[in-house]
């Protein structure tokens, strides 16, 4: 498969509204490959070992998990067939960026800007939020941040993108087949 021709779907959204596990049906569907959420990997196994949950981030934190993010896509997008789906990219890490620093991150913004998908589903934030101990944003107004900020940099971006709406774990689900059929189609 020519990366030329493949195409990449993105899954942005706040926590808790599916992201992982669509990913993960839509490559099943399309038997493709999915690049993991790398941030959470990093969280685990870097940050909530050492500090309080939230605290101790740094931009540089956020380049590295930007930054492998990447690399994981250069390594699975030969593997995978006209569709590479991904859950986020290095734009969702922005938004973390600048929720976790406080503001948000030029080297970050122009990485993410740099890289866009070639369609995003953006998800809202009306499905129930779980606590897993790892999460960090379960108020509805963060929630809420989390969608407008991700959809503030699709819209300043230029970046393709479709909204799933609704509480209903099969719709969202069917919403996000066609989407990523009508890509390959």
């Amino acid at each position: 498969m020519s990366l030329k021709t493949q195409k990449r779907l993105t899954l942005l959204g706040p926590e808790s509204v599916g992201k992982t596990t669509l990913g993960e049906r839509l490559a099943r569907r399309f038997d493709t490959r999915l690049v993991r959420e790398y941030g959470r990997t990093y969280d685990e196994q870097y940050m909530q070992t050492r500090f309080k949950q939230g605290k101790g981030w740094r931009e540089q934190d956020f380049l590295t998990i930007a930054e492998t993010h990447a690399a994981m896509r250069q390594a699975l997008g030969p593997l995978a067939g006209p569709l590479l789906i991904e859950d986020t990219d290095e734009l969702m890490t922005s938004v973390w960026a600048e929720y976790l620093l406080g503001a948000p991150s030029a080297k970050l913004e122009s990485m993410a800007r740099a890289n866009l998908a070639d369609h995003y589903i953006l998800m809202t934030p009306e499905t129930p939020w779980t606590d897993d101990g790892v999460r960090y944003a379960g108020r509805r107004d963060q929630r809420d941040w989390f969608f407008e900020a991700a959809k503030k940099r699709l819209d300043d971006w230029g970046a393709s993108y479709t909204v799933i709406t609704g509480a209903d774990w099969d719709d969202r689900e069917r919403q996000a087949m066609e989407i990523a059929e009508g890509m390959i189609s």
